[in-house]
């Protein structure tokens, strides 16, 4: 009898052994098994959808007149010598051959009805890198315009630019006044120019002086930043050019497009 009840508590001890670690085992699965989908944070998933662009606000309006620019800024060794484009395109070539021999850049002006006449000036002062703008059609008296006339003046010429090189360039200077008016410009800005060009320096080439008296007058009035204003189809001013172009050597001033100087 004694071996038997040793037998059933043996028995029984051993069933709550096993019971115990079952639970043991069930409740560590417990701690360690991943929360169900109900327990876990939840995060909204990232929208695909492009942000809305914010409507453009109002274009603003172009400027009711061009600004009037006299000389480029004073703290670069550089200046521009700018020629109103009329007169024998022979002298032209042979001035526009004496600046690209010394690695110089120009801008030339235009009077329409030169272009419309030699046609190949326009080919002519591009290749060579040089700028080319606007100089009125006729090269008439401007401050005596009235505001059709004006509008009419620069209109003409930006159309047969544009007709010559896609383009009806960057830059106008009024013909027959160094200073423009408000009219001017408000009529230079209807044609799409921002700027009004004028100078600080006026080489009287003209004026047809001797060659000495065109030099003089560059290279006493030329500053950093300054705009030379002188012409093609003088002779005098082929004369003057090498020694223009080698006091401003000697001044350190370098001649650059109006475009590079106004940059």
């Amino acid at each position: 009898m004694a071996v038997e009840r040793r037998t059933v508590l043996r028995s029984a001890l051993l069933a709550i052994g096993t019971g115990t670690v079952a639970a043991c085992s069930n409740d560590n699965q417990a701690k360690n098994a991943p929360p169900d989908a109900a327990s876990q944070p939840t995060t909204a998933p990232a929208s695909t959808r492009p942000a809305a662009k914010r409507p453009a606000g109002p274009r603003p309006a172009p400027p009711t007149e061009a600004t009037e620019i006299g000389h480029g800024p004073r703290t670069v060794p550089k200046v521009a010598l700018t020629f109103h484009g009329n007169g024998d395109p022979a002298l032209g070539t042979e001035l526009l051959d004496l600046v690209e021999k010394a690695g110089a850049k120009v801008s030339v002006l235009a009077v329409g009805t030169w272009l419309v006449a030699h046609p190949e000036m326009a080919t002519r002062v591009l290749k060579g890198g040089h700028d080319l703008g606007n100089h009125t059609m006729h090269h008439k008296p401007m401050r005596k315009l009235g505001a059709a006339d004006a509008r009419r003046e620069i209109g003409d010429c930006a159309a047969v630019l544009r007709r010559a090189t896609n383009s009806q360039g960057r830059w106008f200077r009024a013909s027959g006044t160094q200073q423009t008016t408000p009219l001017i410009r408000s009529s230079a800005a209807a044609a799409g120019y921002a700027a009004c060009v004028s100078y600080d320096v006026d080489g009287l080439d003209w004026q047809d002086p001797p060659a000495a008296t065109v030099v003089k007058a560059v290279l006493d009035g030329v500053h950093p930043g300054s705009i030379v204003s002188l012409h093609l189809g003088h002779q005098v001013t082929v004369k003057a050019l090498p020694q223009i172009l080698s006091g401003l050597s000697a001044k350190h001033l370098t001649p650059v497009t109006l475009s590079e100087l106004l940059q």
